[in-house]
């Protein structure tokens, strides 16, 4: 009896000592049910957003049917899911979705909780939208102010901290919207792209970038930690896309500015191929 004991507590201790290794295996998974989903912004062009037909089109969106292409032999084998700045990392974490591609910047602090792709993206980061009668032209002269913004976005301990705005944060970008017109904020913080693109929209007339971006941040697609093959797979997509010219040519199909980032990546991948 007491070897027998002895024996247990043996092996108990063997399987304390080894490591937990678990390995995701989310490439396998997309290949057996044929389908690819993927977290997706629908109201923010011109990455992801609804056209006049209803249906989920923009920059963002293309690349990730050319991912589900290579992977699955055709970009319609994919399920878009509607995520926002809040809940696309605990989509992807719990399962929900395979792989996120949604305006998401490449931060420190996102890196402790997934992984990322190649980036594609170099994009401006956050601007202040306002009344064209504003005085303010400067990040510092913001401080205290009520300003507009979504839940999530990457800048807010910064924009808070460093500039001491007062965000008046939302889930969504056309409640914010609203509240800026109900002048429930004096202005809107958020990514200048969005911004830029909603100065072009009918009723924005009176409104102006009023403080432009202090920085550039790289976008790139979310994976969960460890899930090696499905990354190795995605970035051999993205190297693949961005050597055809793909992006650039998806640059101009969503009125998007031409991008000097796109352009080098591009090339690098060209060369890289030869």
């Amino acid at each position: 009896m007491k070897n027998h004991r002895m024996r247990i507590l043996a092996a108990s201790m063997l399987l304390l000592a080894a490591p937990v290794i678990t390995h995701a295996d989310t490439l396998s998974d997309i290949k057996s049910r044929g389908v690819l989903t993927v977290g997706v912004k629908n109201d923010y062009p011109p990455y992801g957003y609804m056209d006049n037909n209803g249906n989920t089109v923009g920059f963002e969106i293309s690349l990730a049917r050319y991912i589900a292409n290579e992977l699955l032999g055709s970009p319609d084998k994919i399920k878009l899911v509607p995520v926002n700045a809040s809940n696309r990392m605990q989509f992807l974490n719990s399962g929900q979705i395979d792989i996120i591609m949604a305006t998401l910047g490449v931060t420190p602090d996102r890196a402790k909780q997934i992984d990322f792709t190649d980036e594609y993206v170099s994009a401006a980061g956050p601007s202040i939208l306002a009344r064209k009668e504003v005085k303010f032209t400067q990040w510092e002269q913001l401080k205290g102010q009520k300003i507009c913004g979504i839940q999530g976005s990457y800048f807010n301990k910064t924009v808070t901290e460093k500039y001491g705005l007062q965000l008046v944060n939302f889930t969504a970008l056309p409640e914010a919207y609203r509240a800026l017109q109900d002048n429930r904020c004096v202005a809107m913080v958020f990514d200048d792209m969005s911004l830029q693109n909603k100065l072009k929209e009918p009723g924005w007339s009176d409104y102006k970038i009023a403080v432009k971006p202090y920085e550039y941040l790289p976008m790139a697609g979310g994976l969960r930690k460890g899930d090696d093959a499905f990354r190795a797979a995605v970035d051999k997509a993205i190297v693949k896309a961005e050597g055809e010219d793909k992006l650039i040519g998806w640059e101009k199909e969503f009125d998007m500015p031409p991008s000097p980032y796109i352009a080098k990546r591009a090339e690098a991948a060209r060369a890289a191929a030869k």
